[in-house]
Formats: structure tokens, sequence, C-alpha cells
């Protein structure tokens, strides 16, 4: 089969490769589409070091099953699949309560020993396929995985009607909040980046208001914006150390605030203990969420989340420095990237 294969870093090459030997309880699919995450970007690049090359990257995956293990004849052939990344050890208390993604052994699909979707075939645990809808598209389902950690967060979390969210950054995160904070019942969803261009694009995605912090006064606005109360729930996409430590400052009374974007590895990031305390103010963390997966494929068919808006650039698996080119670059500005593996 071909597959585009992370050699070094900031290396990839296309080859030949075996078809995936399959064992009892996984399934083989013919991957139909697989996003671009910046995170394999970064992983290509070594900025983020998570894995070795020789290895197959790709997490954002949809495909078709092709062939069960005889521990998996349950699941249908021909079945166009989502995969859940995250792989527990099936063991431990985590594990036990359906938290895979917390397993203290947890590997992930893309990272050894588990080749990615960068390939024309796959193999996964089978328990980690979800159906995808017949109206969801591949390209759609093809990036459904990096939804999956916001909307996650506050299905977890939770939105109450009615309530005003903040969210900051404005990329596939930012955009992925601001739906899902939408569909969820918020009543007013307030976008705020230093990009204006890129911020206003996110108006078509739902967000009611945008901030451009290059050159408004962000506490001002969102102190306008709330009537002095502050927001309901903040939602932080960036990771950069000063958003982070200035949450507390735009929080109301007993409100959240929801840690997503990674700070970089030498940060020192000084948190806002006080205000918290004071505010009587919940954080909480955004990993991978198990349970949200079919919930959130319902949302996307019933059309309550775009994914089809969010795929702005295509390319085949041959073209895959390209989309990672374009993706480091963003001289285009692209929202997802696509690839397809037998184009």
């Amino acid at each position: 089969m071909k597959a585009a294969v992370w050699t070094d870093y900031g290396k990839i090459e296309i080859k030949e490769v075996p078809v995936p030997e399959i064992g009892k309880n996984e399934a083989l699919l013919k991957v139909r589409a697989a996003g671009v995450c910046v995170t394999d970007l970064h992983v290509f690049t070594g900025k983020f070091l998570y894995g070795k090359p020789p290895h197959i990257l790709g997490h954002e995956i949809c495909g078709e099953i092709v062939k069960t293990g005889e521990d998996a004849k349950d699941l249908p052939l021909g079945m166009r699949v989502v995969v859940e990344t995250s792989v527990g050890c099936g063991k431990c208390d985590e594990c036990k309560k359906g938290n895979r993604h917390l397993c203290a052994n947890r590997e992930e699909i893309g990272t050894a020993p588990y080749a990615g979707g960068y390939a024309q075939y796959v193999k996964v645990p089978a328990q980690n396929v979800v159906p995808v809808a017949d109206n969801v598209s591949d390209e759609e389902a093809a990036i459904f995985e990096s939804v999956v950690c916001p909307c996650g967060g506050l299905m977890r979390l939770g939105v109450k009607f009615g309530e005003t969210v903040a969210v900051f950054g404005v990329g596939p995160a930012g955009i992925a909040f601001i739906q899902t904070a939408k569909a969820l019942g918020a009543g007013r969803v307030i976008a705020i980046a230093r990009n204006r261009k890129r911020l206003e694009r996110v108006l078509h995605f739902g967000a009611d208001e945008i901030i451009c912090s290059a050159d408004e006064d962000v506490a001002a606005r969102l102190s306008q914006l709330t009537d002095g109360k502050g927001v309901d729930l903040i939602c932080e996409t960036t990771g950069a150390e000063k958003i982070i430590e200035e949450t507390a400052d735009y929080i109301a009374n007993g409100g959240r605030i929801l840690l997503y974007g990674l700070p970089a590895e030498n940060s020192d990031i000084s948190f806002p203990v006080k205000s918290i305390i004071m505010k009587q103010a919940q954080v909480d963390g955004v990993e991978n969420n198990p349970f949200v997966w079919r919930p959130l494929m319902k949302l996307v068919s019933g059309g309550r989340i775009n994914l089809k808006d969010m795929v702005t650039h295509t390319f085949s698996l041959d073209k895959i420095e390209d989309a990672f080119s374009l993706l480091e670059n963003k001289k285009e500005d692209p929202i997802k990237i696509v690839v397809y593996p037998w184009k």
C-alpha cells in the first residue's frame, strides 16, 4: 500500500509498505480521507516530541471497514467509520470506567506502535470505531476528531441555557468551541483573537461578537458586553501565558474556565489563584472524551455543527508535504486540511 512515512524530523516520504496484519480484536480500514492536524505538523518538525521516526502519522481518520478479526465479526464490512484515537490498557480503573483517554499506559492511533491514517490502510482496535452518519461526507468525517476534545470538554462541564461564553483563539479548536457552545444553548458567544480577518470568519460559525485584541481593550469590551459582570464561561485555546493568566480577570463570580491550549514547555505561568478563590471560579482541563463521539456525530448529522465549511483545502496523499507547508506558513490561512490516500 501507499503511505506517507515520517522518516526524520522535517522529512516525509511516499513509500510502498505492507498492508497491516490485524489481530483478533482489530479492524482493517481502507482510509477514505484523513485530516491534517497541527499536532502532526509539530511532531513532524520536532517542535512537539511525541514518538520518533520512522512512523506513519495521522490521527484524524475516516475509513471503511474491509476486514475484521475473529473477535470483531459484529462490525459490518463496508461501514464507514471515524476512529477514536485513545487506546487504553483495558485493565486499570480508568479504563474500566470507560476513560481510556486517562489510562496511565494510554497509547494513541498515529503514534507508535499504532500507525496512523496517512496511508491507504490502517488497523485499529475494534472498540475504537464509531459509525459515520449517512449524510456526513468523508471530508467532514476526516476532521471529526478535531472537534471531539472541545465538544467533549463542554459536554462534561456543561453550558447553561443563555450563558455568555468567551472563546480565546479562532483556529479549528476555537471554531469547535464556538459551534458547540451555541449548540448546547449558550445565549451569547464572544470570540477573541489578534487577527481580525480570522475573527470575522468565525461569525459564519456562530460567534455573536468578536473582539480584536490587537486594537481593542479586551477587559473593557467584555465588561461592556456583560454589564460589568464578566463572562460565565471561558474557553482558552491559545496556550498563551498572558491570556491564561488573565482569564480570572474576565470571569464572572461563580464562572468557569476551560483550558485547552497547551502552553510551551518552558512556560512560567503565574496562575491567578487569589482571583479564582475570591470569585469561586471553577478551572477545568480538556482532553479526549470517549463518551462524546456518538452524541457529536448526531449533532453533525443534524446540522448543529458545521464541519463542511471548516475544510478549506484538500490534497492527495502524495502532496502531504504541501499540506504541512500550507499549515505551517499559513499563506492562505487554512482552517482544516484533508488528504486523500487514493487520489
